[in-house]
């Protein structure tokens, strides 16, 4: 019965001491979606709360016909930061015009090329997937890559 019960228990502590090896798990970066060019933003609230955090992401906003408007780096500073927040920053911060709607965070024109112009729509991307909700809603974390683009689409 003791040979019984000193298997029995050195099995347990065998097994129980596999279950306690620490693993580590990575996570990958984001795969690079576009090179990264030169241009820099910046998007800060004018009104700090106290709980804001800073994102670095890479954004490249593309006009028809491969116009590149903005490539480079923006630093968001937010209490939950947005693509909706990096894209302001990047506008602002180059001097390109935009209109969209700050509660939806729904992007009409940007420069002068407006939705719905030839089948033509702004459409954003964060790592490659299209945003799913809007772009207000839409958090980034550090190292994305954002790609807001202007393309046809047949809907």
């Amino acid at each position: 019965m003791k040979k019984v019960f000193g298997l029995v228990l050195a099995l347990f502590v065998a097994f129980a001491l596999i279950g306690c090896n620490e693993t580590t798990t990575t996570t990958a970066a984001p795969t690079t979606i576009f090179a990264l060019g030169s241009d820099t933003g910046h998007y800060e609230p004018a009104t700090l709360s106290g709980w804001e955090v800073t994102r670095t992401v890479y954004l490249q906003i593309m006009g028809p016909n491969n116009t590149e408007l903005f490539n480079g780096t923006v630093t968001v500073v937010s209490s939950n930061p947005t693509f909706y927040e990096a894209f302001l920053g990047a506008c602002t911060s180059k001097g390109i015009a935009q209109v969209s709607a700050t509660d939806s965070g729904f992007i009409t024109s940007v420069d002068s090329y407006v939705n719905g112009t030839n089948s033509m729509y702004w459409m954003g991307s964060i790592n490659g997937d299209g945003l799913l909700v809007g772009a207000n809603s839409s958090q980034v974390r550090n190292g994305d890559f954002l790609q807001f683009i202007f393309e046809e689409v047949s809907w």
